[in-house]
């Protein structure tokens, strides 16, 4: 296969620590002590574009990728077969990560939608990770990356904007909204009660503790 953008991850399978990792074509799991791929999973975007860094959901795989792609569950056995507890693929996907790894929170995974082939189009989405169920969609949110903390969801869109949202899977609910920065797609950084943003040119630090 030629090669993903995906950051590898090191998560728990079946028990056991495995290197989770992209290729442009497939998903796969690898032993980190020998490097032996233990199991892999078909998974092929256009332009090798799978990005999201894979995660753990309630003991399976969780895989999202943008360029119309899609989202999937994934259940791997001990012995390395895989199955897919749930897809939703193509222009009916009801999540399709373009560089951006969703949020999973109190049992609902929030995470950014891209609509076509790098199209210009990209809503928020709230799911149920475990059937894939949408639980809601803010249409034409735009572009960007998050984090979450406190309950919120913080966002940095590609227009410069810090969007604050409630992590609420009932419905969206928008806390607050500014422009902070130029474009960029860098999510955000917290620690210490300050949040950092950062693009092109310049890096900003808000203090969160003050009133």
């Amino acid at each position: 296969d030629a090669a993903g953008y995906s950051s590898p991850a090191v998560l728990t399978v079946n028990g056991a620590q495995q290197v989770v990792a992209f290729s442009g074509a497939s998903v796969l799991g690898i032993d980190p002590r020998t490097g032996k791929p233990l199991w892999r999973h078909p998974w092929k975007t256009d332009y090798n574009c799978n990005i999201a860094v894979p995660l753990v959901i309630d003991g399976g795989v969780f895989i999202s990728c943008g360029e119309n792609h899609g989202s999937a569950l994934l259940d791997v056995a001990e012995d390395g077969s895989v199955t897919e507890r749930w897809s939703s693929n193509g222009t009916s996907s009801v999540l399709r990560n373009e560089w951006q790894t969703s949020l999973l929170l109190d049992g609902a995974l929030y995470g950014f939608d891209n609509v076509g082939s790098a199209g210009p189009v990209t809503h928020l989405a709230c799911i149920d990770p475990l059937t894939g169920e949408r639980r809601w969609e803010q249409k034409r949110f735009g572009k960007g990356n998050a984090i979450a903390a406190d309950g919120k969801i913080w966002c940095t869109t590609m227009e410069g904007e810090l969007v604050i949202v409630r992590a609420d899977p009932g419905g969206f609910r928008e806390l607050g909204r500014a422009t902070v920065l130029t474009t960029t797609r860098q999510a955000p950084s917290l620690a210490d009660g300050k949040l950092f943003l950062r693009d092109g040119v310049e890096i900003v630090c808000l203090d969160l503790r003050r009133p």
